[in-house]
């Protein structure tokens, strides 16, 4: 299922961006950030900036943004993870491939995100969004509120290959300061189960069919007679009924 939605399994320190930023990828997340002079994904504005990309641990919070406070930054165990600049167009990702969950089943996934907005009067200012295998939309400042933790919700159908790709994107267009934080991301999913196979993706029985034995017993039996099998459940035995007289020859 979701790896380390709660930013709680640690991170690997990145190699240094420019101006010597070591931003941390959380395990089990795939981070990158839009380069400096690139557009800010499907927009035609630019980054300007390589955003700060951190864990920000309990003890580093005022008790006001500590779990429970009122202001709290935090929703899940005892970190979040913030993405933000001080004064620069900027955008990220973070990205996480599900994999062995039960194509055909629904899924639901929530991903709790906070933006404080410094006072940002362009709605589009500042937008976070989320996609699930290519579907999803951006949610700008004005449906996101400012230092409100907003839930962006997926619901989704598991395809055939088993897999939910998730992607969330963060950006801020303006050279003005933006924080984001995310934390207590969560995925409602039906896992598939051992011996389950995609529909239609081989020749093996569906889940209501007996498997086949894989030991082979072989039986010769005169002309004329009849074969009748009795299962054992005595490992390595193997019953055969024969009419009285009959000889039996093993090898």
């Amino acid at each position: 299922m979701l790896k380390n939605g709660a930013f709680i399994e640690g991170w690997t320190d990145l190699p240094p961006a420019p101006g010597n930023l070591i931003n941390q990828q959380p395990k089990g997340w795939q981070l990158s950030w839009v380069e400096q002079g690139q557009a800010l994904y499907d927009s035609n504005d630019k980054a300007s900036g390589v955003p700060e990309c951190v864990h920000k641990l309990a003890q580093q919070l005022p008790p006001n943004e500590q779990r429970g406070a009122k202001d709290a930054l935090i929703l899940v165990g005892d970190t979040t993870y913030k993405i933000f600049h001080f004064g620069a167009p900027f955008a990220a990702e973070l990205k996480q491939t599900v994999t062995g969950l039960k194509p055909g089943s629904n899924a639901r996934l929530t991903v709790p995100i906070l933006a404080v907005l410094y006072g940002e009067t362009d709605p589009y200012g500042a937008e976070s969004g989320v996609w699930v295998n290519g579907e999803g939309e951006w949610v700008n400042g004005d449906g996101m509120g400012n230092r409100k933790w907003f839930r962006h919700v997926r619901e989704f159908t598991i395809p055939q290959n088993g897999a939910a790709d998730i992607v969330i994107r963060f950006k801020s267009k303006w050279p003005r300061k933006k924080d984001f934080f995310i934390d207590g991301v969560e995925l409602e999913a039906v896992a598939q189960t051992a011996g389950e196979t995609e529909p239609g993706g081989d020749d093996s029985p569906g889940p209501d069919v007996p498997t086949p034995s894989r030991n082979v017993v072989k039986v010769t039996v005169p002309q004329g007679m009849r074969v009748i099998s009795a299962v054992s459940n005595e490992p390595g035995l193997v019953v055969v009924m024969v009419p009285k007289g009959t000889r039996v020859k093993t090898q």
